[in-house]
This record gives C-alpha cells, structure tokens and sequence, in this order.
C-alpha cells in the first residue's frame, strides 16, 4: 500500500481535512476552531490517514486551560485506542503544552505524556511529530521536546493501524487557528507546499452518514457524503446550514431530496461533538 505525502495550506476551506463541524473558513490560508468545532480525515478503516514518518503542522492555541487539540485520531474511529495527540494544554492553568500517546488498555485509556518545556499558548508555532517504529518524537520550533517508546503503535504497512490528522475545540475559553498542515512518509520525499492536489481519503464514512440521514430521514442509497460536501459549500457562501433559508441560497444539490428548513444543522454539529467529548467517536445517534 502506497503511503502519500500530504501538504494542506487552507487556501481552499477546510481542503483534504474534511470531515468538518463548526470550522471557520473566513480567512483564506487557516482554518478557525473556536466553541464546540472539530474537523478530521476521514476514519473509515485500519488503512485510513496515515503512518508513520513526519507530522507538522503550523497552529497557535489560544488559552491557558485544556480544549484545543492537535489530535491524530485512530484510523478504525475506535475509541479508547492508539490516539496520539501533537499538541494539548495542561489543567493547570499555565497554559503550557505537551503531547500524548494513547492506548487501549483492556477497554481502558492509558496514554504516556510529554510535556513542552516553553511552549505556551498565543503564538504560532510549528509542532512535529516522528513516528518511526517504537519510537515517537515530539518536536515544537524544531527543538526535540521529547521521545516516547512504550507503547508505540505499529502503522497499518506494518500490521498494525494508521492515525487520521484532526484538531479540536471544546472549550467556550480556547481556540485553534491552523494554517499548514504536512506529512512526509518514512524514507519518503516532502510534499510540494504549493501542491494541494492530494487524493482525499475515501469519505464513506459512517459518521456523516449518520448525521444527514438521521435528520432527514432519507434512504441510504443518496450519497450523503456528497450532500454534506455541498451543505459545507452553502453554509461557507451563505453562513447558513439551511438551504432553503433565503430566495438567495444556493439551490439543493441535485441529488438531495428536499430538506426540511426546520434542520438545525449547527444544533445537529454541536451534537455529534459533544458524542465525541462524551464517548471518543464521531456519530449522532
């Protein structure tokens, strides 16, 4: 299975990290997280996302308590599992950051953490990560912040699972302000920062799925993935979910059965968020 390098500078909305809710793509060349919002790869499998070589991504947190999250979520949406988190904020009110690596523990969380001496909220600052085999480094600005290797997961090329790139909020009192995001494959070549063709990951995915159809209320042979790719689209032109809110709106995608203008799309969002927070997965019901 070939591994893909992967490049992603937000000139285009939320671009190949596209299983998004409450994403602010106003400016051009970021993404916003801020208030219950979350965006990801697409999980739909063992082989999903990526494994190992070089993460980096360009962010500033902002906050001195925990919500915002660099977070590389497991490629089968399982939860607990090998979720490794790039950037965190510690309880402690200090504002200072760390990283994790997470593991399923006979149905149980377990997690190593290593914490960013001098990293704090409020600034950009470019967070990496090395994931080689047994061996996870954490890198921010380019010093070394520390290395993990107990409980280091193998990647899918290698029997085990690959992780999705996301980022989260769930604070009223933080935010997340990405703007490059990079992934280079172990002995592979960096992506081309200008390139932002990369393949985007099958999104068959149960969870958007779920979302539509559970509140429309349609059959499951309308590809609802695609309505949702649309529905983004709308609400980034129009700054609503409705698509039968204006005269102005733009029109229903062709493939989409009526949608009752009684759908609170954003209700719904906050929904799917807070079953994440609550049980580490993406779904509605």
């Amino acid at each position: 299975m070939a591994i893909t390098a992967l490049s992603e500078s937000f000139d285009n909305g939320v671009g190949t990290i596209s299983n998004a809710w409450n994403v602010d793509t106003s400016v051009k060349g970021e993404v916003k997280l801020a208030g219950p919002s979350a965006m990801m790869q697409w999980a739909t499998g063992r082989e999903a996302g990526h494994g190992y070589g070089t993460y980096t991504v360009t962010a500033k947190i902002e906050g001195n308590e925990p919500g915002a999250g660099i977070v590389l979520w497991p490629g089968d949406n399982k939860w607990p599992g090998q979720e490794i988190d790039m950037a965190e904020v510690a309880p402690d009110g200090s504002g200072r950051h760390y990283g994790t690596v997470h593991w399923n523990d006979n149905g149980h969380d377990a997690y190593n953490v290593v914490m960013f001496d001098d990293v704090y909220s409020g600034t950009f600052h470019d967070y990496q990560m090395i994931w080689e085999p047994g061996k996870i480094t954490f890198k921010v600005d380019g010093v070394e912040k520390g290395v993990i290797t107990d409980h280091v997961p193998a990647d899918y090329e290698h029997g085990g699972m690959n992780n999705t790139i996301g980022f989260l909020n769930n604070s009223p009192n933080t935010s997340i302000t990405v703007s490059h995001v990079e992934f280079t494959p172990l002995g592979g070549s960096a992506p081309d920062r200008e390139d932002t063709s990369t393949t985007e990951p099958d999104s068959s995915a149960d969870s958007t799925s779920a979302v539509v159809s559970a509140s429309a209320g349609q059959s499951a042979s309308v590809d609802w993935n695609e309505i949702a790719r649309q529905l983004l689209d709308h609400h980034q032109a129009t700054g609503s979910w409705d698509l039968g809110s204006s005269a102005s709106a733009a029109p229903a995608p062709a493939a989409a059965p009526a949608v009752s203008a009684a759908v609170d799309w954003n209700q719904l969002a906050a929904q799917v968020h807070e079953n994440y927070t609550t049980h580490g997965g993406w779904f509605l019901a």
